[in-house]
């Protein structure tokens, strides 16, 4: 009988001792994912202002776009980030993927330009993509911004 009531009170310690350890990696794990999304959103970006056009000097088009920031999280000042910009096609074709790297964010906010070059001439009509992530270009820090952006006319000169 005594050998039962070890048995008994060693399988139920290790079992106690399992479920601790299985909610202490949950929590764990909780406050992983938490300390993640917490940076996502640490920036608000919104579009400035945006521009398809010709380029006059070479045989290509240019998206520029200039997005403004304003920081949600204090710890973000003066922090080295990227701007990453995708350039898709209007079937949805990934053109191009341009970043503005390694700027430091502006205690009061600012403005990041991005602009990119787009050798195909016979596209009439682009879609971006922008959001600020961190050095490695991973972890998402900001809101996704997209908008589409149609071909203006060459400037005319007199």
């Amino acid at each position: 009988m005594k050998y039962l009531r070890n048995n008994w009170l060693q399988t139920t310690s290790l079992f106690l001792i399992f479920l601790t350890l299985s909610f202490s990696m949950f929590l764990i794990l909780i406050n992983i994912q938490e300390s993640f999304a917490g940076k996502t959103g640490s920036i608000d970006i919104s579009i400035v202002n945006s521009s398809f056009i010709p380029l006059t000097n070479t045989d290509a088009n240019q998206v520029k776009v200039n997005v403004e920031y304003t920081l949600e999280d204090e710890k973000m000042q003066n922090q080295l980030i990227n701007a990453v910009m995708e350039v898709y096609a209007s079937n949805g074709t990934l053109l191009r993927t341009s970043t503005a790297s390694g700027f430091t964010l502006q205690p009061d906010g600012g403005e990041q330009v991005l602009r990119t070059s787009i050798h195909d001439k016979s596209l009439q009509s682009v879609s971006i993509n922008i959001v600020f992530t961190d050095l490695s270009k991973e972890i998402p820090l900001s809101n996704s911004i997209t908008e589409d952006l149609k071909l203006e006319e060459s400037p005319t000169t007199d």
